[in-house]
């Protein structure tokens, strides 16, 4: 099972990458003095995230025929650090197909044969995920406003004193986004990770248009707390909807 999982996600994301290295090497005029300087890499690397987005092959994406609405090299991150982490529960707020959670699924029954999943959504959609037995069995999917205080309750009842993993995907405002990290930033055990995802909205480098969004709540919530540092090193893959959005607790 190990070798098929790695086979179905390396392969779309090394291709991703071979597309990013042609894209830089296209990109560079011929007379440039210093093609491999730092703000060279960085412009190549902005450009391409802008042109993966716009593809919109994202929204075509499917793990074992389910939509995720994901790139592949931010699920292979995450696949990373579920294998490293080993939590007792993943908590993902916005479920949408379920497709990534059954990501997240088969991972998780790898690495850790009693973690569960707890995904959240105001209106999830997961007929086609549900038919799969480890789906069943590993994740509970609770319809409701992923702040609502009585969630909460509930939530952290629940996970206490255990392992704790948390990714943020609902709702994309600066305000409810801000409102999930001072909530769900409790539940993550130290160690482990709270991650923001579509980080690269309002001209990050994406959708410059779309108003203050995950990145904004991030930056100010880390204001806030010395509880967590933003890890670039899971931006290795260069390719992520998620910039600065991998924040680990230390603390």
């Amino acid at each position: 099972m190990s070798d098929r999982l790695n086979s179905l996600v390396r392969i779309p994301c090394r291709a991703a990458l071979a597309a990013l290295f042609l894209a830089g090497a296209c990109s560079q005029p011929k007379t440039s003095p210093s093609p491999s300087s730092g703000s060279d890499k960085a412009s190549i690397v902005r450009n391409f995230n802008q042109v993966y987005y716009e593809s919109m092959v994202w929204a075509d994406t499917h793990w074992l025929g389910v939509p995720s609405q994901q790139n592949p090299c931010d699920n292979w991150m995450m696949q990373q650090i579920i294998a490293e982490v080993k939590p007792d529960y993943i908590i993902e707020t916005g479920t949408a197909s379920g497709g990534t959670t059954l990501f997240y699924a088969v991972v998780l029954g790898l690495v850790n044969e009693t973690g569960r999943i707890i995904t959240v959504d105001i209106e999830p959609r997961v007929a086609e995920a549900s038919k799969f037995p480890l789906f069943r069995k590993k994740v509970e999917v609770i319809t409701s406003d992923s702040t609502a205080p009585e969630l909460l309750k509930k939530l952290s009842d629940r996970v206490r004193g255990r392992k704790v993993l948390v990714t943020l995907d609902s709702w994309h405002k600066k305000e409810h986004v801000l409102k999930e990290l001072r909530l769900y930033s409790k539940l993550v055990s130290k160690g482990s990770y709270l991650v923001v995802q579509d980080t690269n909205v309002n001209g990050n480098p994406v959708r410059p248009n779309h108003g203050e969004g995950p990145n904004e709540a991030l930056q100010e919530f880390l204001k806030e707390t010395d509880a967590f540092v933003i890890d670039k090193s899971r931006e290795k893959f260069l390719l992520t909807f998620y910039p600065s959005g991998y924040l680990k607790k230390v603390r």
